[in-house]
């Protein structure tokens, strides 16, 4: 009885957070335009989140070109691990801090998306330690311009509100969960998956049919939740086995 009315009074509660959904730039080349949303907002100096394996495919060369065309600044973290550490977490935030930087860009996968949430979060709550944010609402305050760049078509974290974080002593892996860990920008370009591996893409495209099933049989589940599904679940199986045996 006490957990059925705890999540009454969640559900209740939840009704007054900020849900608005990210603003999207999308269709191939849609990267071009993220220099110039970033320009507008008075930003000229930013940090990069991202790892070493889409460094050496090159897949940011042409962000960085724009980036400096458009007069912005950039640093580049690129030392995230798969299923990012505390560790991971506090380099960035440092060099974050050490370069004065006014907004982040995630690029990548689910790890360099974690990655730069937990960052922004550890940036405006200096004095909360990553496993002091572990579970609902611990961050409760706005992030710095967050802008979010996938590569892969599995993680969906460009749009969810979750940011998972691996402790390497305790071994254990958790979530902070926080409406405000929400990217405000999300860059859906099709052309920055088109150089990744046979493995990458069939796996990362099992995990978006994963995530869609799982969001139309839930209970949580609204009807627009299950009218994504359902157009998410029909997209992969008329063109995941095409992709696949075009590269």
């Amino acid at each position: 009885a006490y957990y059925r009315a705890f999540q009454k009074v969640m559900k209740i509660f939840m009704m007054f957070l900020d849900w608005s959904e990210p603003q999207l730039l999308t269709g191939p080349g849609a990267i071009k335009k993220l220099p110039g949303v970033i320009k507008d907002k008075g930003i000229n100096n930013v940090m990069i989140v991202t790892d070493k394996g889409l460094m050496s495919l090159h897949l940011l060369d042409g962000l960085f070109k724009q980036l400096e065309e458009d007069g912005i600044s950039y640093t580049v973290y690129d030392g995230v691990q798969p299923n990012p550490s505390i560790e991971n977490i506090e380099e960035a935030r440092a060099q974050f801090v050490a370069n004065g930087c006014q907004a982040m860009i995630a690029f990548g996968g689910g790890s360099p998306m974690d990655c730069a949430k937990a960052a922004c979060a550890r940036v405006v709550r200096p004095n909360k330690t990553i496993p002091q944010m572990r579970g609902q609402l611990k961050v409760m305050h706005k992030l710095p311009p967050f802008f979010a760049v996938p590569t892969t078509a599995g993680t969906g974290s460009e749009t969810t509100l979750a940011a998972v974080v691996s402790n390497t002593k305790t071994h254990e892996k958790y979530a902070i969960n926080d409406p405000c860990l929400r990217p405000k920008f999300a860059v859906l370009d099709p052309e920055l998956t088109v150089g990744l591996p046979p493995h990458i893409t069939s796996t990362t495209g099992m995990d978006a049919l994963t995530h869609a099933v799982e969001a139309y049989i839930g209970k949580s589940n609204t009807k627009s939740t299950r009218d994504y599904a359902e157009k998410a679940v029909a997209i992969i199986f008329a063109n995941l086995e095409t992709d696949l045996q075009g590269r």
